[in-house]
């Protein structure tokens, strides 16, 4: 699964998709270069406790799904 998106020179092209579901059934998309990048934009986002849904394809074409718990970070 590689998406195309336009790009211009302000916007740069995102290597993973990333799906992501919360406890309420509240889904998104974000882009990110990598599953760790992933994890700090989702700590900025959900309060600490919360179990989130990560549903995304690595480079080896397998579909993976991940439930990751907020931690609050220092």
């Amino acid at each position: 699964m590689w998406y195309k998106y336009n790009c211009d020179k302000y916007t740069t092209h995102m290597r993973y998709v990333y799906n992501i579901k919360d406890e309420q059934g509240k889904e998104e998309v974000i882009q990110a270069m990598s599953y760790k990048k992933c994890l700090k934009q989702l700590n900025n986002k959900y309060k600490p406790g919360e179990v989130i849904q990560v549903k995304y394809t690595n480079k080896k074409d397998h579909n993976l799904l991940k439930y990751v718990k907020i931690k609050r970070v220092e």
